[in-house]
């Protein structure tokens, strides 16, 4: 719906792309809003609860609607 790569979702929860080097002015996002769901996501893996990437999308959306 929004367009962005998964690889790029991934990036992001792994680490790999530094979230304040940002290109795109026309974020959906927050750094904290993104920063919540990705803390989010990563207490889920800890409990062992994996996310499928349409879910990770959808609670993308929900909190970028809020």
């Amino acid at each position: 719906m929004f367009g962005v790569p998964i690889q790029t979702l991934r990036d992001r929860v792994k680490g790999r792309v530094d979230p304040t080097n940002l290109k795109n002015e026309n974020t959906l996002l927050s750094l904290e809003e993104e920063q919540s769901l990705v803390e989010h996501v990563e207490v889920m893996a800890q409990l062992g609860y994996g996310i499928t990437n349409n879910k990770l999308k959808e609670l993308g959306r929900e909190l970028a609607q809020t």
